[in-house]
C-alpha cells in the first residue's frame, strides 16, 4: 500500500514537473536551501532514469509533506521571487556602501600618512581597506555579482511565461552565484574598515567624509542608532542629500512604530537644513512631512502654522500646487473635509494647467474618497478613475493600488467590483491578493 502511495505521489509530481518549461527545475535548484537542493537534484536524476516514475517513487519514499512542498512548482516560484526581492535590498545597501568607498579612497592617501606618523600597525589595515573597496577589488566583484543576481526575478518570470531560453539564463545565474560565493567572505571585513575610516575622518576633522561613511555604515547594519548618528553628522556637515537619506529611513521606522513625534522632529531638522541651503523644494517636502505628522498628533495650531510656512514657499507654479495638496491633506487629517475638498479641487485645476500629473493623481485620489464619503458617488467615480489612470501611466504602484482599492470599495455591487479589478493590471501579485481580500470583505460570497 505504501509503494502504491509512493507511485501515486511520483506520478503527480512527475506530471507537474513535465508541465514546466526546460530549465525550470534547474532554476529551482539554484536558490534552494537546506536539504531542498539535494532533494531536487535527486528528482532531476530520477526524471532521466529509464523508468522515471519508479525512480521518482523511490526518491519520494519516506519523505513527509514538508519535504514534498519543495517539489511544488508554485512554491519554488514564490521562493524565487522572495530571493529576488532580497537581492534588491542587498544591491541597494551595496550601492550605499559604494559612497563610503569613494570617500575612503579619497582620504586613503592622507590616512596612510597619518598612520605612518602615529601608528604603523594601521598601515596594513588601510591598505586592505583600499584594496577591498577599490574599483578592481573583491568589493567591486561582489557588487557586480549581486547586481547580476537581480536577474533571478526575471528568470522566474520567464519560467511562468514558459520562455524557451530559461536554461541559458540559469547557466548565467549559476556563474553569478559562484562569483558571489567567492567574493562574499571579504564583505565581512567591511564593517570594521568603515568604522576605522570614520574614526580617521573624525580625527582629521573631515566632516563630509565622516558623514558619508556613517551613511554607508548605517546602511550596512541598518540599525536605527546608526541612522540617527548618520543624520547628526550629515546635518552638521550640511550635506542635504545624505541627511535626507538618513531621515527617510528614520521616518519609515517612526511610521511603523507609530512614533509620529519622532517623525515630526526628523522632518523638522531636514526642513531647517534645506532652508539654510536654499533648497525650497526639499524644504517644502520636509515641512509637509512635519505638518502631516503633527496634524495626526492632533496639534492643529502647529499644523496650520507649518502650513502657512509651506504656502510661503509656493513661489513657483509647481510649489504652489504642492502647497495646496498639503493643505488638503492637513485639513483631511484634522477632520475638516470641506476645507480638504476645496484644497484638492484647487490642485486638480492648477495641476492640469502646470502639467503636474503626480500631484493631479494624488489630489484626485483624496478628492474621490472624500466625495464618496459625502455620498457624491458619480463624482467620486470620476476622480478615482482619473487617479488610477495616472497611477498606471506614471508607474506609481502606491497610487494605482490605492485608487483601485477605493474604486472597489465604492463600486455599486460585487459584479461591478470584479469588473473593476479585472481591468487593473501592472500591480504586484501580493497587491492583487489584497484587493481580492477587500472585495470579498465588502461583498462576501
Amino acid at each position: 500500500m505504501a509503494a502504491e502511495s509512493d507511485r501515486e505521489r511520483a506520478r503527480r509530481v512527475l506530471t507537474a514537473l513535465r508541465a514546466l518549461p526546460d530549465g525550470a527545475l534547474e532554476a529551482a535548484i539554484g536558490p534552494a536551501v537546506d536539504g531542498n537542493a539535494e532533494l531536487l537534484a535527486r528528482v532531476r536524476a530520477a526524471i532521466g532514469a529509464p523508468d522515471p516514475e519508479a525512480a521518482l517513487a523511490e526518491v519520494l519514499h519516506g519523505i513527509t509533506a514538508p519535504g514534498i512542498s519543495a517539489l511544488d512548482p508554485p512554491a519554488a516560484l514564490a521562493a524565487g521571487h522572495a530571493i529576488a526581492i532580497t537581492g534588491d535590498r542587498i544591491r541597494t545597501a551595496l550601492d550605499t556602501i559604494a559612497t563610503g568607498q569613494r570617500e575612503l579612497a579619497a582620504i586613503g592617501d592622507r590616512v596612510l600618512v597619518d598612520a605612518l606618523a602615529t601608528d604603523p600597525t594601521l598601515v596594513p589595515l588601510v591598505d586592505d581597506a583600499l584594496a577591498l573597496l577599490g574599483d578592481d577589488g573583491p568589493f567591486a566583484a561582489l557588487r557586480a555579482a549581486v547586481g547580476a543576481l537581480g536577474g533571478i526575478g526575471e528568470i522566474f518570470a520567464a519560467i511562468q511565461r514558459g520562455d524557451v531560453d530559461v536554461g541559458r539564463r540559469v547557466a548565467a545565474l549559476r556563474a553569478d552565484r559562484d562569483a558571489v560565493v567567492a567574493a562574499a567572505p571579504k564583505l565581512a571585513d567591511v564593517p570594521a574598515l568603515l568604522a576605522r575610516a570614520i574614526e580617521h575622518a573624525r580625527i582629521r576633522g573631515e566632516h563630509a567624509a565622516m558623514a558619508r561613511l556613517a551613511i554607508a555604515s548605517a546602511a550596512l547594519h541598518d540599525e536605527l542608532d546608526g541612522w540617527r548618528n548618520a543624520l547628526d553628522l550629515a546635518v552638521d556637515a550640511k550635506l542635504l542629500p545624505e541627511a535626507r537619506r538618513a531621515a527617510t529611513r528614520l521616518e519609515a521606522a517612526a511610521i511603523t512604530t507609530g512614533r509620529l513625534d519622532e517623525l515630526a522632529t526628523v522632518a523638522g531638522r531636514i526642513a531647517v537644513l534645506a532652508g539654510e541651503l536654499g533648497d525650497r523644494d526639499a524644504e517644502l517636502a520636509a515641512v509637509g512631512d512635519q505638518a502631516l505628522a503633527v496634524a495626526q498628533l492632533g496639534l492643529a495650531g502647529d499644523a496650520r502654522a507649518l502650513l502657512d510656512h509651506a504656502r510661503g514657499l509656493g513661489d513657483s507654479p509647481a510649489r504652489e500646487v504642492r502647497a495646496h495638496l498639503l493643505a488638503g491633506q492637513v485639513a483631511e487629517k484634522l477632520g475638516d473635509d470641506s476645507a480638504a475638498r476645496i484644497a484638492f479641487r484647487k490642485v486638480t485645476e492648477r495641476a492640469r494647467a502646470a502639467a503636474l500629473e503626480h500631484e493631479l493623481g494624488w489630489a484626485a485620489l483624496h478628492l474621490g474618497r472624500l466625495e464618496a464619503k459625502a455620498g457624491q458617488m458619480f463624482r467620486a467615480g470620476q476622480d478615482l478613475e482619473l487617479a488610477q489612470q495616472i497611477g498606471h501611466v506614471l508607474g506609481d504602484p502606491s497610487l494605482l493600488a490605492l485608487a483601485a482599492a477605493a474604486r472597489i470599495e465604492t463600486a455599486s455591487d460585487r459584479a461591478a467590483a470584479e469588473a473593476l479589478l479585472a481591468q487593473v493590471d501592472a500591480i504586484a501579485p501580493d497587491v492583487r491578493v489584497e484587493l481580492h481580500r477587500r472585495l470579498d470583505a465588502r461583498w462576501p460570497v
